[in-house]
């Protein structure tokens, strides 16, 4: 009796111990993009029936949203920078091609969400060739 309890504990203990390292895993998986950027080239040569061309639609629509946020992180930076700037007179110099400041984090962040747009018209580019592809089939 005292042995079994003893390796019941052992094992629980050994599970509570496991289980931590497998719920980065599930996050991973959860964060990972829908195709990596090989498969999408692939794709897009060969792209023919319509939950191909949702896979690519996907793929953009979640680049679309990265973009977006990276433009809204770059805005929040120009605003932190335009009321205490880092180095004024590097700045003032060498506008955005100096790397740090207001001019350059909002080149960034109009850059991001020029990007995006275009990933959005991808994603819906894409769906309608989705939706053709499926009218097409018998």
């Amino acid at each position: 009796m005292k042995s079994t309890r003893i390796n019941l504990l052992a094992i629980l203990t050994v599970l509570a111990l496991a289980l931590p390292s497998f719920v980065p895993v599930a996050t991973a998986a959860k964060n990972k993009p829908a195709l990596s950027k090989k498969e999408l080239k692939v794709l897009l040569r060969t792209a023919k029936e319509p939950p191909e061309h949702r896979r690519i639609a996907e793929y953009y629509r979640l680049e679309a949203q990265r973009l977006t946020a990276s433009a809204k992180d770059h805005t929040e930076l120009a605003e932190s920078y335009a009321k205490n700037p880092p180095f004024p007179a590097m700045e003032a110099k060498h506008g955005s091609s100096f790397g740090q400041g207001a001019s350059h984090c909002r080149l960034w962040a109009q850059l991001d969400a020029e990007q995006a747009k275009e990933a959005e018209a991808l994603a819906v580019l894409h769906e309608d060739m989705a939706k053709q592809a499926e009218q097409k089939q018998p």
